[in-house]
């Protein structure tokens, strides 16, 4: 018969395996994208002129499962410098905020993330105030009172700002090189409601999930073979 303190032991040591191995999982997810689940390849967006937003960005050609999917989502721009072309299809690679690319790595994005989980006033205040903080070339000055009250606020309290389970995450809507003559496009970004508990990114819980089917069955396996040594040995001394 197999003790409680073996029983105890054996669930101990596969807990602990599956500490080790998830962690793992989670630091080289994290990593990637920010915890995000993100297409990898190119996927399709087309924008139109948004009301409670800057845009409206719907998204196509998204393959199943992953953390966006084909639909429409609130949009904003991120670059003065290019109009976008409204109606259009456009192919983007999809970037979390919480990892940019390079080309990206300079904007405070804690700051962009801090405005859309804080919001005052009506779209064109919230774009202002965004434009602020990730204009190309340099800060935007020509600020109405509510947006600059935003920028206040954000420059207050949005340093190193981190969306938590459920708060709104930028994702970066990054083109591909146009051919001459194409319509013009410009980087924008969505707005996600946050998936993502810190510690367990959506990518790694099926794992997670058959990691723990493993261990029980490694578990079960043991204490089977156990059972069956004991009653052998039970047998042979009868």
């Amino acid at each position: 018969m197999v003790s409680g303190t073996e029983t105890k032991r054996d669930l101990a040591i596969g807990f602990l395996i599956l500490i080790a191995v998830s962690s793992v999982l989670v630091s080289r997810v994290a990593a990637t994208n920010g915890g995000l689940n993100l297409p990898s390849g190119l996927v399709s967006i087309e924008v139109s002129n948004g009301t409670a937003t800057y845009f409206n960005i719907a998204l196509s050609n998204v393959p199943s499962g992953y953390d966006v999917m084909n639909e429409t989502y609130p949009g904003w721009c991120i670059d003065r410098t290019t109009e976008m072309t409204r109606n259009v299809t456009f192919e983007v690679a999809l970037y979390s905020s919480l990892s940019p690319p390079g080309n990206l790595s300079s904007v405070r994005w804690d700051m962009v993330n801090y405005i859309l989980n804080h919001k005052q006033g009506n779209a064109e205040d919230v774009q202002q105030a965004m434009w602020y903080f990730v204009n190309m070339v340099g800060n935007y000055t020509d600020l109405t009172p509510v947006a600059q009250a935003i920028v206040n606020d954000t420059l207050a309290n949005g340093t190193g700002f981190t969306p938590t389970l459920g708060q709104k995450v930028a994702v970066i809507c990054f083109p591909i090189v146009l051919f001459p003559g194409s319509y013009p496009v410009q980087a924008s970004i969505i707005e996600l409601s946050n998936p993502i508990i810190p510690e367990f990114p959506t990518a790694t819980l099926p794992i997670l999930f058959a990691l723990a089917t493993l261990s029980a069955a490694i578990i079960h396996k043991r204490n089977l073979t156990r059972r069956q040594t004991q009653q052998t040995t039970q047998h042979q001394n009868t």
